[in-house]
């Protein structure tokens, strides 16, 4: 089969990136739950960024979590976003018959293009939706003509 496009070598680094990232951030903290040795399914919550003229938007699903459960911090152009969803209340003599939601500490960093006003970052959160709202900072004009003015 032929290829829709071109190999990109700029793209795999970037994809590596991305497969580096991610395994800094689920190695942050063990799941919860281990037994013999076998890791449970690890909770990365899936996230959206949207650019408007003046700011970014980081939409952060978080479904079962509390704003109390979650943690912001903004380190220069970067937002990072953690947080820990917990296992269900332990009963004593239960086990799971099927397990498909996935518990423990999560993290998410986001590095944004610009300067941002990390001042100025805001958040809300409703029905397990995060809305971070990221204003980017005034920019400057690059290119400007300046007037010469004559010496008499």
């Amino acid at each position: 089969m032929a290829k829709l496009f071109p190999w990109n070598s700029w793209l795999e680094m970037e994809d590596l990136k991305e497969d580096m990232q991610r395994l800094v951030e689920d190695s942050a903290c063990s799941s919860p739950f281990a037994e013999n040795g076998r890791r449970l399914a690890r909770f990365r919550p899936v996230a959206d960024v949207i650019e408007v003229e003046d700011a970014f938007f980081i939409l952060v699903e978080l479904p079962g979590l509390e704003r109390d459960d979650v943690r912001l911090e903004v380190h220069g152009n970067e937002l990072a976003v953690f947080g820990e969803r917990q296992p269900p209340l332990n009963i004593e003599g239960a086990a799971f018959q099927v397990m498909e939601r996935s518990y423990g500490c999560f993290s998410r960093r986001f590095e944004l293009p610009e300067d941002i006003d990390d001042q100025a970052v805001v958040a809300s959160m409703k029905l397990g939706l995060l809305q971070v709202r990221v204003p980017k900072c005034a920019r400057r004009s690059v290119n400007r003509n300046i007037p010469i003015s004559m010496d008499e």
